[in-house]
């Protein structure tokens, strides 16, 4: 597992905003409040539903070889 740094590559390839777990409130939330890329940036500060993850389709987890998910809720993969 690599660590996953927040760079332009990666923040591109992030899916976060395709997740059924985080609907409509990306719309609601400033950039800075709301990254995505949570394997990288850390958790989430707003609370999630967990009804789905799409960790496991994403390209940035792929190519850091990471193995979790949810890092929404659990924060930054380590």
């Amino acid at each position: 597992m690599k660590e996953v740094h927040v760079n332009l590559h990666n923040i591109r390839n992030c899916i976060c905003g395709k997740c059924p777990s985080f609907p409509g409130k990306w719309k609601e939330m400033a950039h800075a409040d709301m990254p995505g890329l949570f394997c990288g940036h850390g958790r989430s500060k707003l609370e999630i539903d967990q009804i789905g993850c799409v960790c496991g389709e994403c390209e940035v987890q792929k190519e850091h070889e990471l193995t979790g998910g949810y890092y929404c809720v659990s924060g930054k993969a380590v």
